[in-house]
């Protein structure tokens, strides 16, 4: 994974090409020598990054964390969509600070009014508190069957908050009502995430599960619902 360093006014701009997965540890070592270098405010250009995987994820939070614990900065710029996606159903897209453009996200360290910029979603997410039960799928006849509370739900997964987590590919099954709909949705989940406390204090403990072979119907559902209720927030506001 090539990185390349960039300096504008202060600020170091980290270009990455290619993927971002459990073989970028460059990332995080680059991060350390800025940091340890006094160089604390850094933006990390994904223009020329084809993939993000969960273990990227990990990778992108390690250098988050690195950078906050040192009362820096770090923006992400031209963030691929499918990027996107992943940061929202693990629930990251609202710590991390993502711009559509480089431009943007230097004129962010010189404005305190320069707002948050979002991508276009394939699936948007919907705030909200669902009781789901959930279990380890497995041969075993009667699962030991867990309780959560959903607090984002989007056409590609859930965020589950509760105590009671699994590994990182861990398959669920998963039941959870949903307001209007006359019968419990039934899925099958992979974990993809599991909080960190230290960067996601509000939603700590839990986890980000992706919908694994959701059926065509049981997914319009979804986003019917999650569409009808923010445009409906949306027209209340």
């Amino acid at each position: 994974m090539p990185i390349r360093l960039r300096e504008n006014n202060n600020i170091s701009i980290l270009d990455v090409d290619g993927k971002i997965d459990i073989n970028s540890s460059d990332l995080i070592e680059m991060i350390g020598w800025l940091v340890n270098s006094g160089k604390i405010n850094v933006i990390v250009n994904m223009e020329n990054v084809e993939m993000v995987d969960y273990n990227g994820l990990s990778i992108l939070a390690i250098a988050y964390k690195n950078i906050l614990n040192h009362k820096g900065n770090i923006k992400f710029a031209h963030v691929p969509l499918a990027a996107i996606e992943l940061l929202k159903i693990v629930k990251l897209e609202t710590v991390f600070e993502i711009y559509e453009d480089e431009e943007t996200a230097i004129e962010s360290f010189h404005s305190h009014e320069v707002d948050k910029l979002t991508l276009r979603r394939k699936f948007q997410r919907l705030d909200i508190h669902l009781s789901v039960k959930y279990k380890l799928e497995s041969n075993q006849n009667k699962p030991k069957q867990f309780e959560g509370i959903v607090l984002n739900i989007s056409g590609a997964g859930v965020y589950i908050y509760t105590p009671y987590t699994f590994p990182i590919n861990s398959i669920l099954d998963m039941e959870f009502g949903i307001p209007g709909m006359s019968k419990s949705v039934h899925a099958t989940g992979r974990v993809s995430w599991l909080a960190d406390k230290e960067i996601q204090p509000h939603a700590f403990p839990g986890m980000g599960v992706s919908f694994a072979h959701l059926t065509s119907a049981k997914e319009k559902s979804i986003i019917d619902f999650i569409d009808k209720n923010i445009t409906h927030r949306a027209d209340t506001l």
